[in-house]
């Protein structure tokens, strides 16, 4: 099996072998299983060779001096001889060789050749002209080895969210071992020396490993050019089916030609080690192991861990096409060279659903390997693991990775980075059918992570170009505090509380499924009324070729709630449940219709599965955070504060202040920190760390910066709330309305001169057209002599005014009273007017002075 170059350490678990036996729990009275003979790889029509008197290629002299128009040479050797001599001079580098003197019948002349001139031509051939052309080409190659080991630049991976930084390759002699100093207990030395030649081509240099397989040697392959390879041993095969597997191993590696995987060149047969050789491509750079070891924690950063697997996923993929499984991914067997990332040690790839010695090692195999086979999900444990692995401390038993992923409150990273835990466990799932699909499904979920990492970590916002979900299709809770104050307007009182329909109408719509049969149907009915499109997916339904389809059934229960039926939907998702119940569009349209249905907890459920599904998607985690503030409105808690200061200032933010926070803190949640709770503590927690999550990572999801300022005001973080709401574009439709609301917050609670002069600074800057200015401005001159009367002044310490009025009591009681006056005109009620009039009669100051 090739590993990489560099010694394993004593520590390190070594690729073994798990006896898989896929009848073990069958009734052992069936019949038995015969073998039939196939091979995959057999080429259909062998006739299809390549066409034998097709042109070949052929060499054509290159001279760069030469003229394109013959015709207009010059006569003569004078420019001639010169293009003629700076060839020379060029191809040796200043390092003029005197070519062979002409004859003397031929010159007619007589004249000897000078001491200078008979030492130079002494030092070259005698009697032959150097050849520009292949000193060229010696410098050329020579040219192309050295730069090799050039630093180049990093490069940009992740749709350039990830920057990889350039791997220098080393020198092959210093990767060479010492095989007795390494040598484990119970090994047996190198079968082969240095200086050994294998199968009459390969030259051996040394030992750099030793593996499940045995030792691993660096070779030098005297056929094509000195091209260094290595030789990894192969499984000897003691029975005739374990040589049929074998021979159908070799088959297949080699067939692959993934750029991302190592190329495996030939298999070779060697009497000194038994099963032979495979004759490997080498890639010289360290495993993501070894870059692992020379951090300073023994970790990677979290998001250059996700830009390589994101670089080596393809790899996977490809060969989950192709009908095999990689069975041993770890990071040893990752490499990074130069500005590539590749996959190694192909001695444990197999079909998928192969039985007899499935190779794998302890801590990162999936548990069902040895009762059902290898499979695309045992191979998506591996890459979970393996992520795992890159990027925390993993517990260690009996030498080997602990099963599982450790939970958020003993790892800050996982507490802060919450969706990225969520993947972690998803993929690593102890059921198969929990994982992720397949390798694209994984890949989606993880530039999601990462845009959240991201954001969080660096405060960088990258477009969701691999979303399931629509955008925002409208905001919810933008307005709710500014039309309080309309209450000046006609008299009636308003909530600040947000409700169900609005929620769904604002929330991301799942995007249809471009492979499904019945998407282009969808599409085309999009822009139709809800009637129309119910009649036409009624019609599709008892179409044959739309039968299989997933997006029709689902695209009705979209109709539905369309058309305002919430329970016929509710049917319908119940009639699906038994054939899409695990699909996640499935749960996310039962968490819209319970949602609609004010059924909260059975909301929570439905979205909490959805965001354990797709942990890297914004919609299930507002949906999340909207139906937890919806349970609090219902407990009557929306307006409480239930968390200390410090775990809200942290979980707001989301900054390093949440990683330190003490595991103590997060005594209330569950090992998982799942969100399926009733605690108005642990509600108000995931509330506000869901939408601030939203708001870092994507500016433009207006409805969660409302969201979070919402919580952080009933927390009475009243200056963090106006921090969520400033980050607001000033581009955004909505921007003006936070200015607003944030004017509002500022003379909510803890009144000071400061926070009274800001909201009115803010205020001013405000068009005096905005229809709802007057009213504010009553609100913050109210707060004004509020302040005043509560802290028994008489004025306020500076002199400046308040807006136009003196910030006095006097002043602020004429302020308000010529509002109040000015508001009544435009009552649209009489009674209401007249209660303007006798609000500002009482407020004058003629009434109090």
């Amino acid at each position: 099996m090739l590993k990489h170059n560099r010694p394993e350490p004593q520590d390190s678990p070594a690729t073994e072998a798990v006896k898989f036996d896929p009848f073990a729990d069958d009734n052992q009275g069936s019949p038995a299983t015969e073998a039939v003979p196939y091979n995959p790889f057999a080429d259909d029509d062998d006739e299809d060779d390549l066409v034998p008197d097709s042109p070949g290629t052929a060499a054509v002299k290159f001279d760069p001096f030469a003229d394109d128009d013959e015709e207009d040479e010059f006569e003569g050797e004078g420019l001639d001889f010169l293009l003629r001599d700076l060839d020379q001079l060029r191809a040796t580098h200043g390092q003029l060789v005197q070519e062979p003197a002409e004859e003397t019948a031929t010159t007619g002349s007589t004249e000897q050749p000078s001491a200078t001139t008979a030492a130079t031509a002494a030092s070259a051939s005698p009697r032959r002209p150097v050849d520009p052309s292949e000193r060229s080409r010696r410098q050329a190659i020579s040219l192309f080895r050295e730069r090799r080991r050039i630093k180049r630049e990093s490069r940009q991976v992740a749709d350039g969210m990830v920057e990889l930084p350039f791997i220098t390759p080393t020198p092959e002699n210093e990767l060479l071992i010492d095989p007795a100093a390494k040598r484990k207990p119970g090994i047996e030395p190198p079968q082969l020396n240095p200086g050994d030649i294998v199968a009459e081509q390969y030259e051996v240099l040394g030992v750099i490993a030793h593996g499940g397989m045995g030792w691993i040697y660096l070779a030098n392959d005297n056929n094509v050019s000195g091209r260094i390879v290595v030789l990894k041993g192969m499984m000897s095969q003691t029975s005739v089916q374990d040589q049929g597997t074998a021979e159908a191993e070799r088959e297949f590696l080699a067939d692959i030609t993934h750029p991302g995987i190592v190329k495996a060149y030939n298999f070779i047969d060697d009497p000194r080690v038994p099963g032979g050789f495979i004759v490997m491509e080498y890639v010289n750079g360290p495993s993501l192991k070894d870059r692992c070891k020379a951090q300073p924690d023994g970790v990677l950063d979290v998001d250059l861990a996700i830009g390589y697997i994101l670089e080596l996923l393809p790899a996977m993929d490809y060969l989950h096409q192709r009908g095999v499984v990689y069975n041993d991914l770890k990071p040893e067997n990752i490499i990074a060279t130069e500005d590539q990332i590749k996959l190694i040690d192909l001695g444990a790839v197999t079909g998928i659903g192969a039985f007899g010695y499935i190779y794998g090692t302890k801590g990162f195999q999936a548990p069902e390997v040895s009762t059902e086979g290898p499979s695309i999900a045992s191979d998506i444990f591996t890459i979970g693991r393996t992520l795992a692995a890159l990027t925390i401390k993993l517990p260690v038993e009996d030498g080997v990775l602990a099963p599982g992923i450790p939970s958020p409150s003993d790892v800050p990273l996982l507490r802060r980075h919450l969706s990225f835990y969520r993947l972690l466990q998803r993929a690593t799932a102890p059921d198969p059918k929990k994982r992720f699909s397949s390798v694209v499904e994984l890949r989606t979920q993880l530039y999601g992570v990462l845009r959240e990492i991201l954001a969080v970590r660096d405060g960088k916002q990258f477009p969701a170009q691999h979303s399931l979900f629509s955008p925002q299709r409208s905001t919810f809770g933008t307005k709710h505090l500014v039309f309080r104050t309309d209450k000046l307007i006609d008299g009636i009182e308003r909530q600040v509380r947000i409700t169900s329909p609005e929620v769904v109408s604002a929330l991301p719509v799942p995007l249809v499924d471009r492979t499904d049969s019945g998407a282009r149907m969808l599409s085309g009915s999009s822009y139709a009324e809800p009637s129309e499109t119910l009649q036409t997916l009624r019609n599709a339904m008892e179409d044959e070729q739309y039968r299989d389809s997933i997006e029709i059934p689902l695209g009705v229960v979209r109709a539905l709630l369309d058309l305002g039926f919430t329970l016929e939907a509710r049917a319908w998702l119940e009639t699906l449940e038994e054939q899409l119940g695990n699909d996640w569009r499935h749960q996310w349209f039962s968490g819209i219709t319970h949602l609609l249905l004010d059924d909260y907890p059975s909301a929570q459920v439905y979205f909490n599965t959805v965001l354990n599904i797709l942990p890297g998607e914004a919609a299930p985690k507002l949906a999340m955070a909207a139906v937890d503030e919806l349970l609090l409105q219902h407990m009557g808690e929306e307006n409480n504060a239930l968390l200390t200061p410090e775990i809200a200032s942290a979980t707001s933010t989301l900054g390093t202040d949440f990683e330190d926070l003490d595991p103590s803190a997060f005594a209330a949640l569950s090992d998982t920190w799942s969100h399926i709770t009733s605690d108005p503590q642990v509600l108000r927690f995931h509330t506000m760390r869901l939408y601030a999550l939203v708001w870092a990572t994507n500016p433009t999801t207006v409805s969660s910066a409302f969201g979070l300022a919402r919580q952080l005001m009933a927390e009475n973080q009243i200056e963090m709330a106006v921090q969520a709401l400033d980050k607001l574009s000033q581009s955004s439709t909505h921007h003006r309305m936070a200015v607003l609301t944030t004017i509002l917050l500022l003379v909510s609670s803890n009144l000071s001169e400061s926070r009274i002069r800001r909201a009115a600074r803010r205020l001013s800057e405000i068009p005096t057209n905005e229809p709802r200015f007057n009213q504010i401005k009553i609100a913050v001159m109210s707060a004004g002599l509020s302040w005043l009367r509560d802290s028994k002044l008489n004025a306020s310490a500076s002199d400046n005014p308040l807006f136009e009025y003196p910030f006095s009591q006097r002043g602020l009681r004429s302020g308000i009273a010529e509002a109040l006056r000015f508001q009544a005109r435009s009552a649209p009620f009489a009674k209401h007017r007249y209660a303007l009039v006798d609000m500002a009669n009482s407020v004058r100051p003629l009434t109090w002075f």
